[in-house]
């Protein structure tokens, strides 16, 4: 539906108002940074490591961000993967670890 009424930009703003509304339920939260995993954005990524940074954030927001970030540098590799390890969150960390692991 999204698709039909947005265009990518505008889904990455609404994902990324989501994702760093404290306001929202950690579900919806966690969502947000899921499809931002599925664009391309510098803006997106930018703003999930800043969000995977944070520790007082929720452990499953962490880790859904994890995820994205690790989901567009598999799909890019247009980033040091390694820089980013080297600043995220623990449960972020380990999520990345995951994926990469996984391929």
């Amino acid at each position: 539906m999204l698709e039909e009424i947005m265009d990518e930009q505008e889904r990455v703003v609404l994902f990324l108002e989501t994702m760093l509304d404290k306001s929202q339920s950690i579900e919806n939260r966690d969502s947000a940074a899921i499809y931002l995993g599925h664009c391309d954005s510098d803006e997106g990524l930018k703003s999930l490591i800043e969000c995977a940074c944070n520790d007082h954030e929720d452990s499953t927001l962490l880790q859904a961000c994890g995820s994205a970030i690790a989901e567009i540098w598999d799909r890019n590799k247009n980033f040091d993967i390694d820089v980013v390890l080297g600043q995220v969150s623990p449960p972020a960390k380990e999520k990345i670890h995951g994926w990469l692991n996984s391929k």
